[in-house]
C-alpha cells in the first residue's frame, strides 16, 4: 500500500514537472517572436515598389500592410527605447539652439552698436521767481543710460538723478552753498521718466557770481557702492530764464571723458632692490598736478600696489587717503619679497583711486614699473649700489593702459 502511494507521488511530481518545462519554453518561443527587429520594418516600410505594377488591389493591401506596419512600430516605441532617434532628436534641438543663439546674438550686437553710437542724454526745463527769488528745476527724463563693461553686453541700470547748485567762481573763497537733491531710484529701466521738482531758494546773489547745475546720474546697487554713469554742468545765465519752464536736452560727460580732458598728473616713486634679501622697496613719496572733477570739486586721493609675478598678481598693498587735495603727500614704504628672485618676471601697477563716502571709488591714473616699461626699474636692478632712486611717473588714463 505504501508502495503504491509513493509511486503514484513520483509519478505526480514527473508530470507536474514536465508541465512546467513545457509552460517555460512555451513562453520563451512567445518572448522571441515578439522582440521584433526595428530596422525589419523600417525596411519593410520603405521597400521599393515600381509605379507600372501598381493596382486598386495592391494599393489596399499596402494600406492595410502599412497600417500593420504603423501599428506595430506604435507598439514597439512605446515598449522600447530608441536611441537612433532621441539622438536625431537632440541633434535638432541643438542646431536649432545654435541658430537662435547666433540670430539673438547678432540681434544684441546690433542693438549695442546702436546704444554705443547714441549717447546718453538728460531732459530737464528750469523756472525763474522773480518774486520769491527762486529757481525751478524739473527733472524729466533721461535716455540711453546704460553700463559698459569690458567685453561684455550693455548693462540696464537702476539710476537716480542728484542736482546741485555750485558756485564756479575762483574768485569767491567762501561760496554760497545750496543743498543736493535727488530724485527716486527707477529700476531696470534705459529710458527712466522721473519728472520731479525741486526748488533752490534764496539765490538774490546769483546775478553777481556764477552758479552752475550740476546733473549727475548715477546707478544704484544694494550691496555695492553706486557708481557714477555721467555728469551734465549747466551754467545759470537768468537773463535766459523766464516764469514758463524751459526745456533743455543735454548730452551726459562721463568720468572717463572729463578726466581725458586734462592732465592726470605725476607721482614721485622711490625704488631699491636688495638682491640678497629678495626685496624690493617701494616709497611713494607725493604726488602733483591731480585732476579737479567737474572742474570743481577736489579729488580724495589713494593710490594701491600691485605686484605681478608671471602676468599673476599675486600682492596688493593700499595707501592712507588725502582729503581734497592735489598735491597729496603720502611718504609711505611698501616692500616687496620677490618669488625666487626672478626679478625679470616682476612688475608693478600703481593706480591712483578718488575715494568717496558713497559712490564707487573711481580710478584717476596708473603708472607702471617692470622691465622694459622704463629706463627707472633697469637702473635700479641692474646697478650695484642698492639705494633708493627717485623719478617722477605720467599717470596714464586706467583705461588705456595695456601690457
Amino acid at each position: 500500500m505504501i508502495a503504491a502511494i509513493i509511486s503514484s507521488f513520483v509519478i505526480v511530481i514527473f508530470i507536474v514537472g514536465l508541465a512546467i518545462s513545457h509552460y517555460l519554453r512555451q513562453h520563451k518561443k512567445q518572448t522571441n517572436d515578439s522582440s521584433y527587429s526595428i530596422t525589419r520594418y523600417w525596411r519593410h516600410q520603405l521597400a521599393s515598389t515600381s509605379c507600372d505594377n501598381l493596382s486598386p488591389s495592391s494599393i489596399t493591401n499596402e494600406k492595410q500592410s502599412h497600417s500593420i506596419v504603423n501599428e506595430t512600430t506604435s507598439i514597439i516605441k512605446n515598449s522600447f527605447s530608441w536611441p537612433e532617434a532621441s539622438m536625431l532628436h537632440r541633434q535638432d534641438q541643438e542646431q536649432t539652439k545654435r541658430s537662435s543663439t547666433v540670430s539673438s546674438s547678432a540681434l544684441s550686437d546690433s542693438l549695442t552698436m546702436e546704444h554705443i553710437i547714441e549717447p546718453a542724454s538728460l531732459i530737464f526745463s528750469l523756472r525763474w521767481d522773480e518774486i520769491t527769488k527762486s529757481l525751478f528745476v524739473r527733472i524729466v527724463s533721461a535716455r540711453d543710460l546704460f553700463i559698459y563693461r569690458h567685453h561684455r553686453q550693455p548693462l540696464v541700470i537702476d539710476s537716480y538723478v542728484r542736482v546741485e547748485l555750485i558756485s564756479t567762481s575762483m574768485e569767491n573763497t567762501t561760496p554760497k552753498t545750496f543743498p543736493s537733491m535727488r530724485t527716486h531710484i527707477i529700476k531696470k529701466n534705459a529710458h527712466p521718466i522721473y519728472d520731479e521738482l525741486f526748488e533752490f531758494t534764496n539765490i538774490e546773489q546769483i546775478n553777481n557770481d556764477n552758479y552752475s547745475l550740476v546733473f549727475t546720474i548715477s546707478t544704484y546697487d544694494t550691496f555695492t557702492r553706486d557708481e557714477i554713469v555721467g555728469e551734465i554742468i549747466f551754467p545759470i545765465e537768468l537773463n535766459t530764464l523766464e516764469s514758463t519752464e524751459i526745456t533743455f536736452t543735454k548730452i551726459l560727460t562721463t568720468r572717463h571723458k572729463q578726466l581725458s580732458n586734462q592732465q592726470l598728473g605725476q607721482m614721485l616713486i622711490s625704488l631699491c632692490y636688495q638682491p640678497a634679501d629678495s626685496a624690493v622697496t617701494i616709497i611713494v613719496l607725493k604726488a602733483a598736478n591731480l585732476p579737479r572733477i567737474g572742474t570743481t570739486r577736489l579729488i580724495n586721493p589713494y593710490f594701491k600696489i600691485y605686484m605681478f609675478y608671471k602676468n599673476q598678481r599675486i600682492f596688493k598693498k593700499r595707501s592712507t587717503i588725502k582729503r581734497t587735495t592735489q598735491t597729496p603727500i603720502y611718504n609711505e614704504c611698501f616692500t616687496f619679497n620677490i618669488p625666487n628672485n626672478d626679478i625679470e618676471n616682476i612688475y608693478f601697477d600703481i593706480i591712483l583711486f578718488d575715494y568717496d563716502n558713497h559712490m564707487k571709488h573711481e580710478p584717476i591714473g596708473i603708472c607702471s614699473i617692470g622691465k622694459d616699461m622704463n629706463q627707472h626699474w633697469n637702473d635700479v636692478c641692474h646697478r650695484q649700489i642698492t639705494k633708493q632712486i627717485a623719478h617722477w611717473y605720467q599717470l596714464k588714463s586706467f583705461n588705456e593702459s595695456i601690457h
